[in-house]
């Protein structure tokens, strides 16, 4: 890491945030907060910026370590803890970064560290999907925080009873979320034993998740009501013509949340009239239709409302850095305000997020009795029995699948 002056980092950091073109009120917000932390630098009479000592400035004008053992961080503790990160990213790598809302000091012993940026690589090299290796680093922060609260000091240390203790903590979360934790738990196990860092395979330790038979019943929109949701939604400017083509897009063509935040310009075979890509969960190519509708609303977009930019990627932020949408955007905010506009209200069971429009796409095939096996294609699956979950939303499919079984009872 470079050693550079409190002065220096932030007067190179506030150039790139000009460059990025951040307007004058957010670079103000910014100079406010530098200014505090320079004179926290000046009165610990340090002029060289060191991740400890702003972290230090956090705890002693915030308190925000003790804060976190007691509550969630207010808005204003998360910008500030933020403001930090965003320098210490800059300082390490020269770009601003998209930096997520965790703690700071989600994880401070050493051995702890290093062993998960050896499991985020180990991750890597076994080809799990982005989503995928997300989950897994998360779930093993969540473990190793766990150690810290138990004051295990090293992973040698780690027995059976301490996992089973571990095990007892996630009791309070949804029975999915669980599921989750035990699958990425085996995982993180398997890889300290295999790796070296402990003598003892755990794995065995953690139970398996008894799955619910027939899985979850996919949540669906009615027609009336998806026409209602596409109409709500503002074209006249540029981000309304952003979201109501990502909306076409699954609505239409069932494409992922994930798959259209990486979706790219070279993805857009206009003389084929094809969108063709690699699937972010499969790994596998894909090729669907570029329907008229989709394609209007996507050159709509490209023309009037995408911010001038140099990314290979179709839809991008549309405040400052203009760059591709943050992965951990499943776009819920544009169903939630779209939901409200058309004043469209949802049970408490249901699920109305933008997988539930992929849902709705699957469900209105099946009803027009389209076969397993294309809307398995158009989906993206890469087993028909993926794509059976959907027969459960469609009662007349299910009486056809129905077996009549002699002297059965009525």
């Amino acid at each position: 890491m470079e050693a550079i002056s409190i002065r220096d980092l932030v007067e190179k950091y506030r150039r790139e945030l000009v460059r990025l073109g951040y307007c004058r009120h957010s670079l103000k917000n910014y100079r406010v907060f530098w200014n505090q932390l320079i004179s926290y630098f000046d009165s610990k009479q340090e002029s060289t910026f060191y991740e400890k000592y702003a972290l230090q400035f956090l705890d002693d004008r915030y308190g925000l370590s003790e804060t976190m053992k007691t509550r969630q961080l207010t808005r204003n503790e998360i910008y500030v803890q933020q403001m930090v990160r965003k320098l210490v990213h800059f300082q390490l790598h020269g770009s601003t970064g998209r930096v997520n809302q965790v703690p700071l000091r989600s994880i401070s012993t050493v051995e702890f560290s290093d062993i998960l940026g050896q499991y985020t690589r180990y991750c890597v090299r076994q080809g799990y999907a982005l989503s995928t290796r997300r989950n897994m680093r998360h779930q093993a922060i969540g473990f190793f925080m766990f150690l810290e609260s138990r004051a295990i000091p090293h992973i040698s240390a780690v027995t059976s009873q301490t996992v089973m203790e571990y095990l007892t903590s996630l009791r309070v979360y949804r029975y999915r979320t669980v599921g989750l934790s035990l699958t990425c738990l085996r995982s993180l196990l398997g890889f300290l034993f295999s790796s070296g860092f402990h003598h003892q395979d755990l794995c065995g330790t953690v139970p398996h998740q008894q799955s619910r038979a027939g899985g979850t019943l996919p949540s669906t929109w009615t027609h009336a009501d998806v026409l209602n949701l596409i109409g709500t939604i503002d074209r006249g400017n540029p981000c309304g013509k952003r979201d109501y083509a990502i909306i076409l897009m699954v609505t239409r063509l069932g494409v992922r949340a994930g798959d259209v935040r990486n979706l790219k310009l070279e993805h857009l075979n206009w003389e084929a009239n094809r969108i063709e890509f690699i699937q972010s969960k499969t790994a596998q190519k894909i090729c669907l239709p570029l329907l008229k509708d989709v394609g209007w609303a996507i050159i709509d977009y490209l023309e009037h409302g995408r911010p001038n930019s140099d990314s290979p990627f179709v839809f991008l932020r549309h405040t400052a850095p203009h760059e591709q949408l943050g992965e951990g955007n499943c776009f819920y905010h544009i169903i939630n305000r779209c939901m409200s506009l058309a004043q469209i209200t949802a049970t408490f069971q249901q699920k109305v997020g933008l997988h539930s429009l992929r849902h709705t796409l699957a469900s209105t095939l099946l009803e027009k009795h389209t076969p397993l096996s294309t809307i398995a294609g158009i989906l993206g699956h890469t087993s028909v029995e993926s794509t059976a979950i959907y027969l459960k939303t469609d009662e007349r499919a299910l009486c056809e699948c129905a077996l009549n079984v002699p002297g059965g009872v009525e």
